[in-house]
């Protein structure tokens, strides 16, 4: 009899939890035993209280696996919090871990923290000045606030992508800016180089125009010769013939103005000891003009020299004959000559000790005329010396110049003996040629 009321009580109870649960939406009416009792009401229009409880805790489920920082929120600001606590009608949260020295809401302050003392060595975390907690906060000296701080910071995904697109393209227009920059720089030297060779042609070309040719460095230097002839030249000058010839030439310059020159006369004996030549001519026979009456200096008279020098003159007077008579001299008697020559000079330097300084000198220049005479014999115009074609000619100054112009001969060194004449001649030039430069202008 016990037995089947157990079974019957646990059968009406076991429908009755099937009964709830298969009609969830179910309402229970009120009964006469006591006042109705609603489990699952509607809260809304088609949404009843189960329902309700049903969706939100599959929206939290599905919320739990959403990071916070994707919503742009930081679940951890690094924010102080009040060391008070605050009442939560204020709107903040009590922060059970702030440093309060009120009881109440530290739950790590002691008891004496509670009767208000402050007691900072209770919390294992605690920055514990005074208990030396072997236990600090891992995160109090943390260079980071937080380990799970938003890697977006305060800009949320959508600002942080924004951030890098404008990074992207900020360093885009640096690069494309610096491309060009790059190739402004590139022509900028360019233009540079092609400025510095104009510069460089430039001063080529005016240097080119600036510097002296070769003619007038020699208009310069004849002037500069001229301008000394004109005031005084040296007896040197005026005996080698050098003299002359810059004065005659400055002469000749003046073309058919030679004619409005001053009349200078010149005598006729000077003339015959003026010697001339030919342009290109080599040596000078002035020494062999009057061959027969030749005067040797003292220095060659000894008796050592008297073979070679009677032999040299007899030679000389055989080679002028033919000459006059416009044959060539002959190659045996030109040998004979330059044997002769070379027999005076070897024993003129080895009797140097014997002699005077005066004697030496002199004979030594005597020699050294009757070198260029030697010269001249081998020459194949030199048989002009002695036709009366290259010699000097005129009876006065304007006819000389006109005389040497027109055969193109030049003043060639004095001979022994032409010293003076050669004097007169050059006072007798430079007096024709001031005049002529007067009368230029």
């Amino acid at each position: 009899m016990l037995l089947s009321r157990r079974v019957f009580t646990l059968a009406a109870l076991a429908l009755l939890l099937l009964g709830s649960l298969t009609n969830a939406q179910r309402i229970f009416r009120p009964t006469i035993a006591g006042p109705s009792v609603i489990a699952n009401p509607q809260i809304a229009p088609g949404v009843y209280l189960q329902q309700y409880a049903y969706n939100t805790a599959v929206m939290g489920r599905a919320l739990s696996q959403i990071p916070p920082y994707a919503f742009g929120y930081n679940p951890y600001p690094q924010v102080a919090y009040p060391t008070a606590p605050v009442v939560p009608a204020a709107g903040l949260g009590v922060n059970p871990y702030a440093l309060s020295t009120t009881g109440g809401y530290n739950p790590y302050l002691g008891a004496a923290a509670q009767a208000g003392a402050a007691a900072l060595d209770n919390s294992p975390y605690s920055l514990s000045t005074t208990g030396g907690s072997p236990y600090s906060s891992p995160y109090a000296a943390s260079p980071y606030a937080s380990p799970y701080a938003s890697p977006y910071g305060a800009y949320g995904p959508v600002g942080s992508g924004l951030m890098g697109q404008a990074a992207l393209t900020d360093a885009t227009g640096k690069y494309f800016k610096d491309v060009q920059q790059a190739r402004i720089s590139r022509e900028t030297s360019r233009q540079m180089a092609m400025e510095n060779e104009k510069r460089a042609i430039e001063l080529r070309d005016w240097y080119e125009r600036t510097r002296p040719t070769a003619q007038q460095l020699r208009d310069k230097d004849i002037a500069a010769q001229l301008d000394h002839v004109r005031k005084d030249a040296s007896d040197v000058e005026i005996n080698n013939g050098r003299a002359l010839n810059v004065l005659l030439q400055s002469i000749q310059k003046a073309g058919q103005q030679v004619n409005r020159g001053p009349n200078v006369p010149v005598e006729e004996d000077n003339l015959k000891h003026i010697n001339v030549a030919g342009n290109g001519a080599a040596g000078n026979v002035g020494m062999l003009k009057d061959v027969t009456n030749m005067t040797w200096p003292e220095g060659l008279q000894g008796a050592d020299f008297d073979e070679p020098r009677k032999r040299l003159s007899r030679n000389l007077v055989q080679a002028v004959t033919i000459l006059k008579d416009k044959d060539p001299v002959p190659a045996t008697t030109l040998k004979d000559i330059r044997a002769d020559y070379k027999a005076l000079n070897d024993r003129l330097n080895d009797s140097a000790d014997d002699l005077s300084p005066s004697q030496y000198i002199e004979a030594r220049r005597f020699l050294n005329h009757f070198n260029q005479a030697v010269r001249a014999l081998a020459d194949p115009n030199v048989g002009k010396f002695f036709n009366n074609t290259w010699t000097a000619k005129g009876k006065s100054v304007k006819e000389l110049i006109s005389h040497m112009s027109r055969e193109g001969l030049s003043f060639a060194p004095a001979a022994p003996g032409d010293q003076s004449a050669y004097k007169a001649l050059y006072l007798a030039l430079r007096e024709f040629e001031a005049g002529l430069e007067l009368a230029k202008k």
